[in-house]
């Protein structure tokens, strides 16, 4: 009689820790899967923050990389087509070089002269393909505020 019973034990004993091992397994695989996600979203939505002068500096290694720049709009070079959504224009540095950029979607009411152009596209070597567009100028209603325009390139 302890034979029978001895047997069930063992076995009941078997079981608990094969399930504890099945529970680590799992839980290591969903751990990896969460820890894969994170790296490819943080990989896809990274990207370099320069100045223009830094653009020019890092020449052909930063050519059609996603790159964020800075620079200030020049406003004599604005040239919109309302047909097509094309907005041209040059942004600069406090040194004075130029950036030409191209622009597919609809220009912002705040182009203007002076105003501070955050850009988030592709630089190939000739313009500035931008696919974000980030105005920043001063408020017209506050003394010294800051008004910041976000405008999405057209798909």
């Amino acid at each position: 009689m302890a034979h029978t019973t001895a047997t069930p034990v063992a076995q009941l004993a078997g079981q608990p820790a094969n399930k504890k091992i099945k529970f680590v397994v799992g839980g290591v695989i969903i751990a990896l899967a969460i820890a894969y996600l994170i790296y490819t979203g943080v990989q896809s939505s990274a990207a370099y923050f320069l100045t223009v002068d830094e653009l020019y500096a890092k020449g052909a290694t930063i050519e059609n990389q996603t790159v964020r720049v800075s620079g200030k709009v020049d406003a004599a070079t604005i040239n919109f087509n309302n047909r097509d959504l094309l907005l041209q224009f040059e942004v600069t540095s406090e040194t004075g070089q130029r950036l030409p950029v191209i622009f597919n979607g609809p220009k912002p009411d705040q182009m203007r002269e002076g105003a501070e152009a955050i850009l988030e596209g592709k630089y190939d070597g000739q313009a500035f393909t931008a696919q974000s567009l980030l105005l920043k100028c001063p408020s017209r209603y506050e003394e010294n505020g800051i008004e910041e325009v976000q405008v999405e390139a057209v798909k």
